[in-house]
């Protein structure tokens, strides 16, 4: 408990100014015990005629009374409750912590005095320390009726014995209010008395914990393999356990090169202290220190970490290091080893892919077998071929496994090294027989020996269908083609005599005309004229009969999105122009009016209801800075195109839009796109959209220089178009 030396400096923390013999006695208290019997007896001497004192149990919430004055039994045991009684006044006054007037028959009494005392403290809890408290939260959790899971915890820790009181005295028949202010004034003073007392009391147990705390602290340390640091800001150390003095302190009877060890390991460990600081992070390093004792450096990883107060300030570090000597040297011969095994993994890997490639890519069954005529490897199309497993029971394939096997052993044990053969296989699924071509040929292993043997058949009456089939479908292009010139032919000629005339009229209205139809007049002109060179260029797609020059794509694509305008607004379409810059296009710019029209006109019917329409032009330079292509990018959101179609929509007469599509508008952009040398890529995906990406050489001149596929991206339609 606190001595006497402690009463001057308590006595100077009440400073209230009034040293009565009430305060000096209450001063004179060492023990909590000591306090109420007086408290109680200066009560009395105000003029009180009985008077208790109530305290609250934490443990059971119960309030029963621990002294009173000129107080039988029965008095007492009207006074017994428990916290969680809020109806009871003795309570509620707990609860409100202020001095209340309690009048007569509550509890069939005189009326009553209630004063609570509680602790109070001008400081942070002591085990709470994060918290800014001036009660003890044991007492906050009772008054609130409740506990916190941090209140619980820090309470049950905490060793100081808290309190809460209630003073009750029974006031005269004739009480003053000067009666009441004094019954205050004494309780608030015992009230602080016995705070300082429960805090002296804590802060020596709690010296007492933590020496016992350092102690145990200091036990583990000395006692752990590792070394173990404890630095201030400033690096220097302050603890440090035997395994570290081993490296940072000199041992007696050292030699001069030891002392000079120990200087190094520590300008080695300053060194890396200061560099986590200054970096900000706290985290592992590798340090190698000099073994002072063996002369050996070891290697060991320092994991460091902050000492902070409470209030988070930084007072150090702690550092413990692991010698990861062994393990350090383990693991760079097992990354070494590893990276030899992913090394030769890879090599091995991109034979396998690269053989895997081309025997998917041959297009031919493949047959490769070992030494002793065995099959170890058939490709998709040679398992269709042979019952390679004897799991088979298909006659056809059961007599091609007898044949091929035949082969191979007449082949793996003769003399010679290539040989080439036919064999007439039964085609699975028919019992018709095909002719294949077998060409086999000889693996050799490091010895000379034979390792493999490895045969590719390939089918002569496939061939021969292809060829059948190209011939018939060249046939049938130069037929739909010359019956497309024959169409073209009569359309332009029933076209052009109506045109004249046409054109005839609008030269004869202009004279008729005043200056604010003049643009009118200007866009029929033009457009008739449109519509005569569009219709001689069907014929130009045969005849190659038509004007060429320098001009402007993004001109051309601006003049013809102006045309299509109207129409586009009415059917909610967003149009987007990215147009980048571009040199001369060297061509025919009315045929590349045409092709963007078709490819709007497709693109506005895709989308009934509405959608975007992009245009994007670019410009692609090649190395040399003479070499380049233009490319052209037609993108919408409508229905797209079907997949059956993909492959002939360039051709006559085929449409996706039914009746209402005459199937020529893709034909003739596939037309101009070859007079042009260029290519074209289709994408499309039904329901979201479809894009044309069209790319053209800058000069025809010069020679043509090569598009890589991936600025056009893979290729999609075979001849002039990709």
């Amino acid at each position: 408990m606190a001595s006497a030396l402690l009463r001057p400096k308590l006595e100077d923390l009440i400073g209230d100014g009034s040293h009565g013999p009430a305060a000096l006695r209450l001063l004179a208290a060492e023990r909590p015990e000591e306090i109420l019997p007086v408290l109680l007896e200066e009560i009395g001497n105000l003029g009180f005629p009985r008077a208790l004192i109530l305290t609250l149990d934490f443990e059971t919430g119960e309030i029963k009374p621990a002294a009173s004055l000129h107080s039988e039994r029965a008095f007492l045991r009207k006074f017994h409750t428990f916290l969680w009684a809020t109806e009871n006044p003795l309570v509620a006054a707990l609860i409100r912590g202020k001095a209340v007037l309690l009048p007569a028959n509550s509890i069939k009494e005189n009326p009553l005095y209630l004063v609570p005392m509680t602790y109070r403290s001008r400081t942070r809890c002591w085990e709470a320390e994060r918290e800014w408290q001036l009660e003890c939260l044991a007492a906050q959790n009772f008054y609130g009726r409740r506990k916190l899971q941090v209140q619980e915890q820090t309470c049950a820790i905490c060793n100081m014995r808290s309190y809460v009181m209630l003073v009750v005295a029974q006031t005269p028949k004739r009480r003053s209010e000067k009666q009441l202010r004094a019954l205050r004034a004494i309780v608030d003073r015992a009230n602080r008395h016995l705070s300082r007392l429960f805090k002296v009391e804590h802060y020596y147990n709690r010296m007492r914990d933590m020496e016992v705390t350092i102690s145990r602290m200091g036990t583990v340390m000395q006692s752990m393999a590792d070394p173990v640091i404890l630095t201030d800001n400033q690096h220097r150390v302050i603890i440090q356990n035997k395994a570290a003095e081993r490296f940072f302190r000199v041992p007696e009877g050292v030699s001069e090169g030891g002392r000079r060890a120990v200087e190094l390991n520590n300008l080695l460990f300053s060194a890396a202290l200061s560099s986590m600081v200054v970096s900000g992070t706290d985290a592992s390093r590798d340090l190698t220190l000099v073994d002072v004792m063996e002369g050996e450096e070891v290697l060991f990883e320092a994991v460091c970490g902050p000492t902070t107060t409470g209030d988070g300030t930084r007072t150090g570090m702690v550092t413990v290091m692991r010698d990861v000597t062994d393990l350090r040297r383990a693991d760079q011969e097992v990354r070494a080893n590893l990276e030899k095994l992913r090394m030769a993994e890879e090599v091995v890997r991109q034979d396998r892919d690269r053989l895997n490639l081309v025997i998917e890519n041959v297009g031919d069954p493949i047959i490769v077998a070992d030494n002793s005529a065995k099959i170890v490897l058939f490709d998709p199309l040679a398992k269709e071929l042979f019952a390679s497993s004897g799991s088979s029971r298909d006659p056809e394939l059961v007599k091609n496994q007898a044949k091929l096997d035949a082969y191979l052993t007449s082949f793996t044990f003769s003399f010679v090294e290539k040989e080439n053969k036919s064999l007439r296989l039964f085609q699975p699924g028919t019992r018709s027989e095909i002719e294949y071509a077998a060409r086999s040929g000889k693996i050799y292993d490091g010895r000379g020996q034979v390792a493999y043997t490895v045969t590719v058949l390939r089918d002569f009456s496939t061939w021969r269908k292809l060829e059948q089939l190209q011939m018939e479908r060249r046939m049938l292009e130069m037929e739909k083609f010359a019956a497309t010139g024959r169409l073209a032919g009569t359309i332009a000629h029933e076209i052009n005599n109506p045109m004249e005339a046409i054109k005839n009229a609008i030269y004869l209205l202009k004279g008729k005309l005043d200056s604010s139809a003049e643009p009118v007049y200007e866009v029929l002109k033009n457009e008739t004229d449109r519509v005569t060179r569009i219709v001689r260029q069907m014929l130009g797609l045969y005849r190659n009969t038509h004007q060429l020059g320098t001009f402007d794509l993004n001109a051309v694509v601006e003049d013809t999105l102006a045309l299509f305008g109207r129409p586009l607004i009415k059917t909610h379409i967003n149009v987007r122009k990215e147009l980048g810059k571009l040199p001369g296009m060297r061509g025919s710019a009315d045929q590349f009016r045409q092709l963007l029209s078709n490819l709007v006109v497709n693109a506005q019917d895709a989308m009934p209801q509405g959608g975007d329409l992009i245009i994007r032009t670019r410009h692609l330079r090649a190395s040399d800075g003479i070499h380049g292509w233009i490319t052209i990018t037609v993108v919408d959101t409508g229905s797209g195109i079907p997949k059956d179609l993909r492959a002939s929509i360039f051709e006559p007469f085929v449409s996706t839009k039914g009746e209402k599509g005459t199937g020529l508008g893709l034909w003739i952009v596939k037309g101009i796109v070859e007079n042009h040398a260029g290519r074209i890529l289709v994408r499309s995906t039904p329901g979201k959209g479809t894009m044309f990406k069209l790319a053209f050489p800058i000069s025809h001149e010069l020679p043509v220089p090569r598009l890589p596929d991936s600025q056009l991206e893979r290729p999609v339609v075979a001849g002039g178009t990709s």
